[in-house]
């Protein structure tokens, strides 16, 4: 997979990686996995050396949006005026894109200039606006986001409210839950921060995501109800502990859960190198791929939850459209006596994307 990748990068040289903690005049430097790639110095020269003519124009706030928004939009930058809208707004240190028209006469000094300079930079080269003021709002929380952990998505948040609608339903706020794949702890951190009496297990074969969730609990002070692993869920359906954060006390093989909730990769291959450059350069291929059909990690939980689940427990999955009918015929063909496929939810472009899989038995 990482050749692959590398074959992109090496073919659209322009928007090789770029990192905003690392950020000294032309140089520009991200380490994927220990390797580091760099931004050409012809195309750093596109747009650079840019703070003398700032100097001699009006550097107001809008302007400078103005001024890089056609910028964006000459590159294709995927919404160029809510891309520079929200890097300016972390250069000033404003969490609200709104308190931008309020001060939009003010004058960048030389140092917010250099800053947003490099900022846009790291825009020009394709990386996401959310890794590179290193934050961004899920639902009702803030979370720190870095590359490549996945970018969680609006649509997301759905899963979060499917999900607490059945914490409610159980009538039971001691309810063990366990969400498999993490991320930046999205959904498990939704969840804890909406419902104060639950307790959650989560999992994720990236150490980096864990630790990156750890982060996030610690900051909403959410630590103390979150039990988080480095784990994988292998192919039979059991699921590998690396190592545990905070304290250890699930056992995979014989503890039940009332819910499992995940957003896996559901992407088939071939598609994810067809994916926006923001995605496939950026983001961790693993979390995206889900295999030639894009089910093999949901098979794969399914399987687990068939044992895991307690009776009358749900497993509730973000899927591709085309998944229902399969993991339909699937359960019906393999799960028969032991899950049914009880509810299907439409995200916001009508789209059936959520799933609800009811344990019978």
């Amino acid at each position: 997979m990482l050749r692959h990748w590398l074959k992109y990068v090496s073919r659209h040289s322009s928007y090789l990686l770029t990192s905003t903690s690392i950020i000294k005049s032309s140089k520009i430097c991200f380490f994927f996995q220990d390797i580091p790639f760099r931004i050409p110095l012809a195309f750093m020269r596109i747009y650079s050396n840019n703070n003398k003519k700032y100097e001699k124009e009006n550097v107001t706030i809008i302007n400078m949006i103005k001024y890089w928004h056609q910028i964006f939009e000459k590159e294709k930058i995927i919404e160029p005026k809510k891309s520079i809208e929200h890097i300016i707004a972390h250069v000033l240190g404003i969490s609200r894109l709104t308190d931008l028209s309020n001060i939009s006469t003010m004058k960048l000094n030389r140092e917010q200039l250099q800053k947003l300079e490099g900022l846009c930079q790291c825009r020009l080269s394709r990386m996401p606006v959310q890794y590179i003021i290193g934050e961004w709002d899920f639902r009702h929380i803030t979370l720190k986001l870095e590359p490549p952990i996945f970018i969680p998505r609006p649509e997301t948040e759905i899963i979060v409210d499917i999900s607490l609608k059945r914490i409610v339903s159980f009538k039971n706020d001691k309810c063990n839950i366990l969400e498999i794949g993490c991320g930046s702890g999205a959904i498990c951190l939704s969840l804890l921060h909406s419902h104060k009496n639950i307790n959650i297990t989560a999992i994720d074969a990236n150490s980096h995501a864990c630790e990156l969730t750890m982060r996030n609990a610690q900051d909403l002070q959410l630590q103390d109800r979150l039990i988080l692993f480095n784990a994988i869920l292998k192919n039979d359906g059991l699921i590998e502990k690396k190592k545990n954060f905070f304290k250890d006390s699930i056992n995979f093989y014989n503890d039940k859960f009332e819910i499992i909730v995940s957003n896996p990769p559901y992407i088939p291959t071939e598609t994810v190198f067809k994916l926006q450059p923001e995605i496939k350069l950026y983001e961790d291929v693993k979390a995206l791929d889900g295999g030639h059909d894009g089910l093999k990690l949901i098979l794969s939980i399914l399987k687990y939850a068939s044992e895991a689940l307690k009776i009358g427990g749900f497993l509730i999955l973000e899927v591709d459209f085309n998944h229902p009918e399969r993991i339909e015929f699937f359960i019906k063909q393999n799960y028969v006596n032991k899950l049914k496929l009880e509810y299907v939810h439409k995200d916001f472009a009508n789209k059936d994307r959520f799933v609800e899989i009811l344990k019978i038995g």
